[in-house]
């Protein structure tokens, strides 16, 4: 099939007289004219200073109510319950998990080594003093003075008899190396003061022994010597060397006189231990959750009631502020919004962002009482049933319905703006949940997976909602809260992990039924088209269309060729193809009221226009616009289509009747104005009123061609597109050359498909070739196809 060629068209459109067209006031021309109130309705900051508003009031604190306090003993007239999650002291639990820290310290005892090294040191001098001493004359030789001496500077208690031994001895380095030999092997182990001395349990115990480098251990008190002891160990130890037993009992008494304690209680270490040990025990804290019953209604009130209901009140008034809360979360959601308007203002027209602004805004305080109410409800039921499933109140929050408002805006909207929603979404989900980053996460990858299962399914119906939550919100929710306990290894809450899976698959499910449900609200009350309701609208069954197939059968079939040569040629240009069926079915419905008044209602009526003047006529014809913009009304049509049924004709001139009134007024002078021939318009607003409307007049003029031929086809659809563009019906719908040629090829498609000729029935002659010979004058092609459309027939 051959292309159309515009290589024709004119560049300039042809003169004619001036006609009367709607002028349309600049938009600060309007501004200037509106009202202070229309003004600010027309506005988006209104809306987002209340959205903030309402968003950080319901989520910020709220200021606190105290229990009633009852008497001990009395009986409670009516149930208390705790009205929020409070997160209390264990002041109890806490003091006893530090005591036991405490009790787990020991008494730290250090081991002094310079206490050995001073004794060696002290028994090398006494030695060597002995010796200086026995360098003396005999004649002045003082052993009391010695006695004295030696007491005096080495606190050693020496009788005259040790003196003498050690004198007789010569103060040998012998006697020297035992003693310091004895001392070193006894005092490296330790040596205490006395074991009954003991005041922290030592006994039981035992106590940690610091031994400097070496480090620390832990000594029962068998296991080391007090000085008693330790004597007796010399004495043993001395015995059993092979000396003479005076030096023996000198040995003895000199040890005794040297041995000392080099391990002491360190009280400082001690308690410095302790109290780092109490510092490492995290206060506890339990948590009464939202809807428990702290005393039901009939009980007796009890101490340990009255001081849990002490507690709560002390907490709830210990609260932060609730206005600085308050604040700030108005200027959080402030900026957010201003960044959502501003962002959706650079992807639409600034009506459509400010639709789009508003649905964000009502769905997300929407969204919030429901959290809220969720949240509720999922408190008090986790403290009332006992099956498995349902005893964990964490684990509700994987049901929420958190993806039900981005199944909406994937439905009605585009998908970066269901994205955007997603976003805003999440991050009021984290915030409201004490900043629960997972939960934050969870809803976020939950969204996108909303997102695709609309898109997966495609818009077609409304089903499909039901189906992204069921078939790819729930698996995807399964998943995530696996790989949540991996990522925080919650080896230990395994048991939770089935009522979290269970809960997963039921917020799925739940936020598809919920965005279901309030699919069609959304579509009213936003004034949404959907390709669900346009599947509605173009129900052949609805009343309008029966109603119009029986008043006015030419103008109901004349609406379907319509329907089928626009629909297929917004396929081709890209443009919504149910929406233009639903147009161009809707287009001609108010030739309801005046059928007869319309050729193709005719029939073998008289004609209704033979007793009517042209300018009557005309107003005739071009009165079904107005009529199926009333009955568009009535019928609660959106106003996309209403749009198309206004402008179907644009302002373009009944061209019929306007000859004849030029006939038959003032044939010569022509002087009979096109302003009071002319649709009221306006002209077609967008590419949907445009295509309807070449659509309808190439459907018309198609009716009037004798032979339906490709190039008489050819013919109709440029002149028409010919005569549009010179008339300026175009210059408001933004066609360009390119899609007015794809335009032109599918209609010439469509007309060749819709009048194919088939082949003729054998025995039967229904156009009479054979019985009727042809006039001389009469040509075989008859070319008078190549007429303009009649207007009447539109």
């Amino acid at each position: 099939m051959g292309l159309i060629s515009f290589k024709n068209f004119k560049l300039f459109k042809s003169p004619a007289p001036p006609h009367k067209t709607e002028q349309r006031p600049s938009p600060s021309t309007k501004e200037d004219k509106t009202g202070f109130w229309p003004r600010l309705a027309g506005s988006v900051f209104p809306y987002l200073f209340l959205f903030a508003l309402v968003l950080a009031y319901f989520i910020s604190y709220l200021p606190s109510k105290s229990i009633p306090l009852p008497s001990d003993g009395e009986i409670a007239k009516s149930d208390i319950i705790a009205h929020a999650d409070l997160t209390i002291e264990d002041t109890e639990t806490t003091e006893k998990k530090r005591k036991e820290a405490e009790d787990a310290i020991l008494p730290v005892y250090p081991l002094d080594p310079n206490v050995f090294l001073n004794t060696e040191e002290k028994i090398r001098q006494f030695f060597s003093f002995g010796r200086d001493w026995l360098k003396t004359t005999a004649a002045r030789k003082d052993y009391a003075a010695l006695e004295k001496d030696v007491s005096d500077k080495f606190g050693l208690e020496v009788t005259a008899n040790d003196v003498a031994a050690l004198e007789k001895a010569g103060f040998g380095a012998d006697l020297e190396d035992i003693l310091v030999n004895l001392l070193e092997k006894y005092s490296v182990s330790g040596i205490i003061l006395a074991k009954n001395l003991f005041v922290h349990n030592e006994p039981e115990r035992g106590f940690t022994l610091l031994r400097g480098k070496e480090g620390e251990r832990v000594v029962k008190v068998q296991d080391i010597l007090d000085v008693k002891e330790a004597k007796e160990k010399f004495v043993v130890e001395i015995n059993k060397l092979e000396v003479t037993a005076r030096k023996k009992r000198l040995l003895i008494s000199l040890s005794f006189g040297f041995v000392s304690p080099n391990v002491m209680f360190d009280k400082v270490e001690t308690e410095a231990r302790i109290e780092k040990a109490r510092q490492r025990i995290e206060t506890v804290f339990y948590r009464i959750k939202r809807g428990r019953v702290i005393i039901r209604k009939g009980d007796e009130v009890t101490a340990e009631t009255l001081k849990l209901i002490r507690i709560i009140n002390q907490n709830l008034r210990t609260k932060k502020a609730w206005l600085s809360n308050f604040f700030g979360t108005f200027l959080l959601f402030g900026l957010l919004l201003v960044t959502l308007w501003y962002y959706l203002k650079s992807l639409h027209p600034q009506k459509t962002a400010l639709k789009y602004f508003l649905m964000m805004g009502v769905t997300l305080i929407v969204s919030l009482f429901l959290y809220k109410l969720a949240d509720f409800v999922s408190g008090t039921s986790s403290q009332n049933v006992r099956f498995f499933l349902f005893t964990d109140a964490q684990s509700y929050r994987y049901a929420f319905p958190f993806e039900s408002g981005v199944i909406l805006f994937a439905f009605l909207t585009t998908s970066p703006v269901a994205l955007i929603y997603n976003i805003l979404n999440s991050l009021l989900v984290g915030y409201l949940f004490n900043a629960n980053f997972y939960l934050m996460i969870f809803s976020f990858i939950g969204g996108l997976a909303a997102i695709y299962g609309i898109r997966f399914y495609q818009k077609i119906k409304r089903t499909s909602t039901l189906r992204a939550g069921i078939f790819l919100v729930s698996p995807i929710n399964i998943f995530i809260i696996i790989t949540f306990y991996l990522i925080q290894e919650r080896w230990t809450e395994l048991h939770l992990l089935t009522p979290e899976i269970f809960m997963g698959i039921v917020g799925g499910i739940l936020c598809s039924a919920l965005a279901f449900v309030l699919l069609p609200v959304y579509e009213n009350v936003f004034r949404f088209l959907t390709q669900s309701k346009l599947l509605e609208l173009t129900n052949s069954e609805s009343p309008i269309f029966r109603q119009l197939a029986l008043d006015a059968p030419g103008s109901y079939h004349h609406s379907l060729i319509v329907a089928s040569l626009a629909e297929k040629a917004a396929e081709a240009i890209k443009l919504d193809p149910l929406l233009v069926k639903a147009g161009a079915l809707y287009h001609d419905i108010g030739k309801i009221k005046m059928p007869e008044y319309f050729i193709e209602n005719k029939g073998r009526k008289k004609d209704a226009h033979k007793d009517l003047t042209p300018s009557m006529s005309t107003l005739v014809i071009i009165n079904h616009v107005k009529e199926g913009v009333e009955i568009a009304r009535k019928e609660k049509l959106p106003a996309q289509i209403r749009e198309v049924i206004e402008q179907h004709h644009g302002n373009s001139l009944v061209r019929y009747f306007y000859q004849k009134a030029k006939e038959k007024y003032d044939p010569e002078m022509n002087k009979i104005g096109e302003e009071s021939y002319r649709y009221p318009g306006p002209p077609p607003q967008s590419k949907e009123a445009a295509l309807v409307m070449l659509a309808d007049s190439v459907e018309a003029a198609s009716r009037s061609l004798k032979i339906h031929r490709e190039e008489n086809h050819k013919r109709v659809i440029k002149d028409i597109f010919d005569n549009y563009l010179q008339d300026g019906q175009f210059d408001d719908c933004n066609f360009s050359m390119k899609e007015l040629r794809m335009i032109a090829s599918s209609f010439l498609e469509t007309l060749q498909l819709i009048y194919q000729p088939r082949v003729e029935y054998p025995g039967f002659d229904f156009e009479m070739k054979k019985r009727k010979k042809p006039e001389p004058n009469q040509k075989k092609d008859d070319d008078r196809s190549h007429q303009p459309p009649e207007d009447i027939q539109n």
